[in-house]
């Protein structure tokens, strides 16, 4: 994987627009009147859009009940609840106050090193282009060969059979295998919050090694859960068919893979992409390695400006 630095995303909006006043749907409002379209969505944590579901509700009830501290409460077990109604498959369920945190806590459970970085699944990497035929090097090598505690997304599956025509079977065989330890990406657009990771213990020894989730204010769990649960609720009705409403649009720029936009270009021109969009209202993933995301909703001529141009 070729490191790239990301890009300076508050600098970029406030050099161009100002501050951020109003988030709503899948569109960012600044302070100089832009509305920017936003396929970044907080690292995919506005999946669903910005204030989409009942998790602000279940925060402002929560805050209002005084359940700030670090006492238990049923928020605890709701979490948990809401977790495995996406991955059944995971019995043990965790969260930590940070990102680095959780891969530490992963590392220690796989009996790893502790530094082990987190990756996205190889589904999204833009390594994993197109293999070019049986007995040959295969673009997707790279990618096959990262290793890292994985972050889960929704809709990797989407991602999964959008590629199966056209990458090699036994990599998708692979990547699609059911990992002992993930991290979730939040559903829930909160800067900073709280990050869930899953377990799959194969033995009283590593289920053992699975760290004691961190002290975290309940009403910040419990709008995760509801998060949980609002996008356990869209799981299954957005599809390739809403996926695919802009195709014409992002397929110069993006693979799309899924909801998930994984980038053509070659990283070093990345920045200069990232640019364009911004100058032209489409706030971009600043991070080469991350996904964009298409939105579920928007006016087709708001991607009309990657028709001018960009960087390839």
């Amino acid at each position: 994987m070729i490191p790239v630095d990301p890009v300076n995303i508050q600098e970029a909006i406030l050099s161009r627009y100002g501050t951020v006043r109003r988030a709503n749907g899948y569109h960012l409002y600044t302070a100089k009147g832009k509305r920017l379209l936003d396929l970044y969505r907080e690292a995919g944590a506005a999946i669903l859009g910005w204030k989409s579901g009942k998790a602000k509700l279940v925060f402002k009830s929560l805050l209002d009940r005084g359940l700030t501290g670090s006492f238990p409460t049923e928020k605890d077990g709701e979490l948990v609840r809401a977790v495995q109604e996406l991955l059944p498959q995971y019995p043990e369920v965790r969260w930590y106050a940070s990102r680095e945190r959780a891969a530490r806590a992963c590392a220690a459970f796989l009996d790893l090193w502790s530094e082990i970085p987190l990756m996205e699944s190889p589904l999204l990497h833009p390594e994993a282009a197109e293999d070019i035929g049986p007995g040959g090097d295969s673009p997707l090598s790279a990618a096959r060969n990262l290793h890292g505690i994985e972050i889960w997304r929704p809709w990797l599956d989407d991602a999964f059979y959008a590629m199966s025509d056209r990458v090699d079977s036994a990599f998708l065989r692979g990547v699609n295998e059911s990992l002992d330890t993930m991290v979730l990406a939040s559903p829930l657009p909160f800067a900073g919050g709280v990050t869930v990771a899953v377990f799959a213990p194969r033995s009283d020894e590593a289920a053992a090694r699975i760290s004691p989730s961190d002290p975290v204010s309940p009403a910040l769990l419990g709008a995760l859960a509801r998060s949980f649960h609002d996008l356990s609720a869209e799981i299954f009705t957005c599809t390739e068919q809403d996926w695919m409403v802009f195709d014409r649009y992002v397929n110069p720029w993006w693979d799309r893979r899924g909801p998930y936009l994984v980038p053509k270009m070659r990283p070093s021109r990345y920045e200069e992409f990232f640019n364009f969009c911004l100058d032209n209202g489409i706030l971009i993933s600043p991070d080469y390695h991350v996904p964009s995301i298409v939105p579920f909703v928007a006016d087709p001529g708001e991607f009309k400006a990657l028709a001018k141009g960009g960087a390839s």
